[in-house]
């Protein structure tokens, strides 16, 4: 999996690319601490490039978004293909992390914490 990080002014992007498994739970978490240790407010997953989501995977987004929210900090998820969304949806982490279309949305909506928004 590749995981590259883009820094805006109110938020980073982390846009995934490949597979989020157990085999590749090590980039992912690193990205994250990276971010975490930079104090940003919001960090935004793109996973309009990640084909697949195993438990592990499910799992470090649970934890991260458990983390961010108890440091009153904010986690998006942006663009997952449909077979991603549905198991998002079918593990009930879309209740968990809102879900955005556009970047632009993502970032505006930074506030919503526990509730899916999906446009």
């Amino acid at each position: 999996m590749d995981v590259t990080t883009r820094e805006l002014p109110d938020a980073v992007i982390c846009d995934l690319a490949g597979d989020l498994t157990y085999a590749n739970r090590q980039a992912f978490k690193a990205a994250v601490d990276r971010v975490k240790q930079s104090g940003c407010p919001h960090l935004i997953v793109n996973l309009e490039r990640v084909r697949f989501i195993d438990s592990s995977g499910l799992g470090l987004l649970a934890l991260t978004a458990s983390t961010f929210q108890a440091q009153h900090k904010h986690l998006s998820l942006l663009r997952p293909q449909p077979y991603v969304r549905e198991i998002l949806t079918l593990a009930n982490l879309a209740k968990m992390i809102p879900i955005y279309d556009s970047e632009t949305d993502a970032r505006r909506q930074q506030g919503v914490m526990g509730q899916a928004n999906v446009v």
